[in-house]
C-alpha cells in the first residue's frame, strides 16, 4: 500500500481467510483509508468501518473521490474537491489552512515559484467572515515577504465578479491576472488519441527530476532551481520523462503527479529546436501511459487560453474543459 495515506479512497483486494472449500477466495473493499499501520488498515465504507488485516492485502490503489453529481467521473466531480487534487500535485513548501482543515481555504507558500505553490485555494468555509478571512490571507502571505495571492476557480462561463470572494478582491484593489483553463479527461481514453514515438528521440522515465529533467524544464523553473528541487520533491507518487535527441540532449520534458486515483500533467516543455516534430504529444502519451499503469484512471492539467499550440495538443487528446481559474493578486 506504498503511496496511500489517511483520507485517501482507495479499493482493497485482500484474500478471504479462512480460504472457502468453494467460490471466490478474494474480495474487494472501497472507501477512504481512516487509519493504517503495519498490521492493519481501517477503512469507512458505504456501509460502515472495516478494518483489514495487512498481511491479507493482495492489492490496493487510491480511486477518484466520489462524484457528487451524474455524468462522466471526470466531469462529476466538483470544482472545490478537483482542486483538493491538483493541490496535492503541485504544493507549497509551507501549507496552513484557514478554517477547517479539507474543508477550508489551503494556504500555499513556495519561495515564490509558480503561482499554484504560492497562493490561496479557496476550496470551502475560511471560518470567518469574508473581509476578515482576507485581511488574514494578507498578514500570512506578508509575513513570509511574498505577494497575497488567490487562485479563484470558476465555473465555464462565470466572471470574477460573479464570486463574492472575487467581488470583494476586486473592491478591495486586488489585481485579476490572466485565466487558465482546468482540462479534464479518462486515461484510458486519451491514450486512444496517442501518436506513435517521432523518430530519432529515447525516452528516459524517473521517480525524481535530475539534473537533465531541471536543465530541460521552462525558463521559470531554471530562474528558480533551489525552490523547484524542493517543490518537486514533495509529492509522494509521481514520474519525470526526459526526451533525449540521437546526441543526447535533452530535447524535451513532462512531469506526471498522481494522486487519489487521478494523474496530473505538469511542466511539459519542448526545445524549440525540436517543436513542430510531435513530440509534446509523444511525451504527454507517454506520461498519461505511466499513468494508467500506475492505476491513475483520470487525468487533468493547467493551462492558459491563450496558448494555442497546446491547446490543441491536449483537445487533440480528447480533453475537455471541466472549469477555469484566475489569479488575484494584491500588489503593494
Amino acid at each position: 500500500m506504498v503511496g496511500l495515506t489517511t483520507g485517501t479512497r482507495v479499493a482493497v483486494r485482500t484474500r478471504i481467510d479462512p480460504a472457502p472449500a468453494h467460490g471466490p477466495t478474494l474480495t474487494d473493499t472501497v472507501g477512504e483509508i481512516l487509519a493504517l499501520d503495519g498490521q492493519q488498515v481501517r477503512i469507512a465504507t458505504r456501509t460502515g468501518e472495516v478494518t483489514l488485516r495487512r498481511d491479507l492485502v493482495v492489492a490496493a490503489r487510491a480511486i477518484p473521490p466520489k462524484p457528487t453529481r451524474r455524468g462522466a467521473p471526470h466531469r462529476a466531480i466538483t470544482i472545490e474537491d478537483l482542486h483538493l487534487v491538483m493541490t496535492k500535485g503541485q504544493p507549497g513548501l509551507e501549507e496552513a489552512w484557514l478554517g477547517t482543515k479539507g474543508a477550508g481555504w489551503l494556504l500555499r507558500a513556495g519561495a515564490g515559484w509558480t503561482g499554484r505553490s504560492n497562493s490561496v485555494a479557496p476550496v470551502g468555509d475560511p471560518g470567518l467572515p469574508l473581509p476578515q478571512a482576507v485581511d488574514a490571507i494578507e498578514s500570512w502571505y506578508r509575513e513570509r515577504e511574498l505577494v497575497p495571492l488567490v487562485m479563484l476557480p470558476r465555473p465555464v462561463g462565470a466572471g470574477t465578479a460573479d464570486d463574492p470572494l472575487g467581488a470583494l478582491l476586486l473592491e478591495r484593489g486586488w489585481i485579476e491576472g490572466n485565466p487558465a483553463d482546468v482540462l479534464t479527461g479518462r486515461t484510458e481514453t486519451l491514450l486512444r488519441g496517442a501518436a506513435p514515438s517521432p523518430d530519432g528521440f529515447a525516452l528516459h522515465v524517473g521517480d525524481a527530476p535530475d539534473e537533465d529533467w531541471l536543465a530541460g524544464g521552462s525558463p521559470r523553473i531554471l530562474g528558480h532551481l533551489d525552490a523547484a528541487r524542493q517543490i518537486l520533491a514533495l509529492p509522494a507518487h509521481q514520474f519525470f520523462l526526459t526526451a533525449r535527441d540521437d546526441a543526447g540532449h535533452v530535447a524535451g520534458v513532462v512531469r506526471v503527479a498522481l494522486n487519489d486515483g487521478w494523474a496530473g500533467i505538469f511542466g511539459l516543455h519542448v526545445d524549440p529546436e525540436h517543436r513542430g516534430r510531435g513530440l509534446g504529444r509523444w511525451l504527454t502519451a507517454e506520461a498519461l501511459r505511466a499513468a494508467a499503469d500506475a492505476g491513475a484512471s483520470l487525468t487533468y492539467l493547467q493551462v492558459e487560453p491563450g496558448n494555442e499550440p497546446a491547446q490543441r495538443l491536449y483537445r487533440g487528446l480528447g480533453m475537455t474543459t471541466h472549469h477555469d481559474y484566475v489569479y488575484l493578486a494584491k500588489r503593494p
